[in-house]
């Protein structure tokens, strides 16, 4: 996987082996405003699925970043996208968007979707900066608080 120039930070697809979903939902429960959306059981129950994905961040050994997904050919979706709060604003999502698409289009995926809450501007903002755009409302999609969810969608 790539390597930043700027930082010691490397991408790598996790391996199904590994057991780290205690990290990814502390990581998730830290960056999320309303806490995780995933419990840990969650998280490890997904690990098992063999057409999901999580591409993580690490800076020099240390998780620092993920971001979570399905593959469904031709199409892909994003679950979430976590960077820890100390390494926002410096890229990280855009980093893993793209080299999403990158592992996406090697595996012939033409479209890629995820859901945004509405109220979440920065995202939606980053998101269209990366190509996407909206395609539609789910009503009523999160709770805790409840509120409606943008799906937006990509080419690869």
């Amino acid at each position: 996987m790539k390597d930043s120039n700027q930082r010691n930070l490397t991408f790598r697809l996790l391996g199904s082996e590994e057991t780290i979903s205690r990290r990814l939902y502390e990581l998730s429960n830290e960056s999320f405003e309303h806490g995780s959306p995933w419990t840990v059981e969650q998280f490890e129950e997904t690990r098992a699925i063999s057409h999901l994905f999580y591409l993580i961040a690490e800076l020099e050994g240390e998780l620092i970043a993920f971001l979570s997904g399905s593959i469904v050919k031709p199409e892909a979706e994003i679950y979430n996208i976590v960077v820890r709060n100390q390494y926002k604003r410096q890229g990280i999502a855009s980093e893993l968007i793209a080299e999403t698409k990158k592992i996406l289009q090697e595996n012939e995926i033409t479209d890629l979707f995820l859901e945004v809450r509405v109220s979440n501007r920065p995202a939606i903002l980053l998101y269209k900066k990366m190509g996407f755009i909206p395609v539609g409302v789910r009503k009523q999609y999160y709770s805790n608080p409840q509120e409606d969810a943008v799906v937006l969608k990509s080419a690869v």
